[in-house]
């Protein structure tokens, strides 16, 4: 009749081995569930979660790791957005500039604060401040400040808690710091929120 064909195979295991795959498929479909709390999950999160398994990523930036605890795209919050970034020795953030507040608080390694104090005074960022930051170190970036992170450690990791206001964040990257604020090219949304910024969008749609 032309129908196809279908093989069905039944494959004894032994009691022991089936607990071991449930419990194998278990975990998967856990790790699928945790993971879906900390990605796009803007009808909110779990009171309490342990980060230990949170989805981490580079965002094709070498040597960052990024960490978005409670974010506005990803989690719907509203008022403020908090995440975890390590920098591999070396490495850094781009300088640039926002017009929300930023506050930092160093979880682990020493590394250095580049800020210029000028905001948009002048035509282009001047010479930057140089401050030393290292474990237990808290600072603040006020909006419109020009600045730049880096891990000056030769050895360890750079661990940073991150808290900004008025997310989404809207950062301005300049090349170098004589670029004049006109140039400095606007990204947003950011890297860790353009997936799920996309998938808002096609939800709302």
């Amino acid at each position: 009749m032309g129908g196809k064909l279908f093989f069905f195979y039944y494959i004894h295991l032994p009691r022991q081995h089936l607990l071991v795959l449930f419990s194998l498929l278990s975990l998967a479909v856990a790790s699928q569930v945790s993971a879906s709390w900390y990605s796009c999950s803007i009808k909110g999160l779990p009171l309490v979660r342990n980060l230990t398994n949170a989805p981490q990523s580079n965002y094709g930036r070498g040597g960052l790791s990024h960490l978005t605890i409670a974010g506005a795209v990803s989690h719907g919050m509203k008022e403020v957005e908090v995440w975890i970034q390590t920098m591999a020795p070396g490495s850094g953030t781009p300088i640039h500039r926002h017009s929300c507040e930023e506050v930092f608080v160093v979880l682990k390694g020493s590394g250095t604060l580049l800020l210029s104090t000028t905001s948009m005074k002048t035509r282009h960022p001047d010479e930057p401040h140089n401050f030393p930051i290292s474990m237990n170190t808290t600072f603040t970036i006020p909006p419109d400040e020009p600045h730049q992170i880096l891990n000056s450690d030769e050895h360890d990791d750079l661990q940073l808690l991150v808290v900004i206001s008025q997310p989404p964040i809207k950062v301005f990257i300049y090349d170098d710091w004589s670029m004049p604020h006109t140039a400095a090219r606007l990204k947003y949304p950011y890297y860790w929120d353009e997936e799920c910024f996309q998938y808002n969008a096609k939800d709302e749609l």
